[in-house]
């Protein structure tokens, strides 16, 4: 069973100022600042998870999660669920199978996605990963990528955080997906996602 707590603003900052990292803890602080308001007026709360953490499916909402520790999610990962933004601070490193990004997720390790990221947020928030970054297909798309490590991955498809812009090397194009998720020639992301999600191939000579 994995404990939580809620934390004070305060207590957060002194979690994130423990970090050995500086440019790291930069990051981390200003994002928690931009998400003060919202702990202040009580419309979300701050949730800690402490030590090392394992679940089926984690999805952040309107309260900031954050994991002093290694998170492991066996399933899906998923934030800015039925909100508009929300922000996750990992302190350790996350392995996760799936990773649906759609706001502001910090990770001062490193991050390793088994299968699937689909990284979309209307270039307002980023994907920040302190270590390196591995996965299987990256799909990015309007979203920002901060990678202070490497960046390993098998497909990557991407409209915004290419190199030299971003770390990332595109391999794919829409040419590449397979006709169930193409609309009007154009990938469609939400096809996509509930393809990835039925732990289905998107991509064309995978399966």
């Amino acid at each position: 069973m994995n404990d939580f707590r809620n934390i004070t603003l305060e207590e957060a900052s002194q979690f994130i100022n423990a970090l050995p990292d500086p440019e790291m803890r930069e990051a981390m602080q200003t994002h928690l600042d931009a998400f003060a308001e919202f702990v202040e007026d009580e419309s979300s709360k701050i949730i800690l998870y402490e030590g090392d953490v394992t679940l089926s499916y984690l999805a952040i909402k309107d309260d900031i999660v954050i994991v002093n520790g290694n998170l492991t999610v066996t399933g899906i990962l998923e934030d800015a669920l039925e909100v508009n933004i929300s922000l996750m601070l990992a302190l350790g490193n996350v392995t996760v199978q799936n990773l649906f990004t759609f706001s502001q997720i910090c990770i001062a390790g490193n991050l390793i996605v088994q299968n699937a990221i689909i990284a979309d947020s209307t270039y307002d928030y980023s994907l920040h990963v302190g270590g390196d970054l591995k996965a299987t297909l990256i799909i990015e798309y309007h979203h920002s990528f901060y990678i202070q490590g490497k960046v390993t991955a098998g497909f990557m498809y991407t409209t915004h955080a290419a190199a030299p812009r971003g770390p990332l090397q595109p391999n794919l194009k829409d040419e590449d997906f397979i006709d169930a998720v193409i609309t009007k020639d154009e990938l469609d992301l939400d096809k996509a996602l509930r393809k990835i999600m039925r732990s289905e191939s998107v991509i064309k000579n995978t399966n």
